[in-house]
C-alpha cells in the first residue's frame, strides 16, 4: 500500500462504543484546547500504545463485542494506516483475541477516556 493513499474504514458500532468514541474525542479536545477528530485519537494512542496497562485491557474486555448499527468512518493516511494495522496486530496479541479495526478503534478511546479519568482522580 501506497503510503500516500488515503484508507477509509467504514465501522459498524454499538451505541455504547459510539459514546466512548465520542468522550475520547471530547477529551482530547479539551485537552489540547483545539478540536479533536477520532483520527487524532488513534494517532495519540499509537504514539505510545499502553498495552501492559491492566486497567485499560480489562475495561477493553467488558466493552467486547462492540459491534452495532451506527455507522461510523476512519479516514487515515497510508503511513498512519499501517502503523495502526501494528497496533492491531499486537492488540491481538495481548488479548490473544483477534481484532479487527473497529475493536482497535474502541481501545484507543478508552486509553484516551481512561487517562482522562486518571488525571481527574489525581486532581482531587
Amino acid at each position: 500500500m501506497a503510503s500516500g493513499k488515503e484508507v477509509v474504514h467504514e465501522l459498524l458500532v454499538s451505541r455504547d462504543a459510539f459514546v466512548i468514541i465520542a468522550d475520547a474525542i471530547k477529551w482530547l479536545t479539551i485537552e489540547r484546547s483545539k478540536f479533536q477528530r477520532l483520527r487524532d485519537v488513534i494517532t495519540d494512542v499509537i504514539r505510545a500504545p499502553d498495552l501492559s496497562n491492566q486497567e485499560l485491557l480489562a475495561a477493553f474486555n467488558r466493552h467486547r463485542p462492540c459491534d452495532g448499527r451506527v455507522r461510523i468512518y476512519l479516514r487515515l493516511s497510508g503511513a498512519l494506516n499501517a502503523e495502526f494495522d501494528t497496533l492491531k496486530a499486537r492488540l491481538g496479541e495481548v488479548t490473544g483475541d483477534q481484532c479487527g479495526v473497529r475493536e482497535t478503534v474502541i481501545f484507543c478511546a478508552l486509553a484516551i477516556s481512561l487517562r482522562q479519568i486518571s488525571l481527574a482522580k489525581a486532581a482531587f
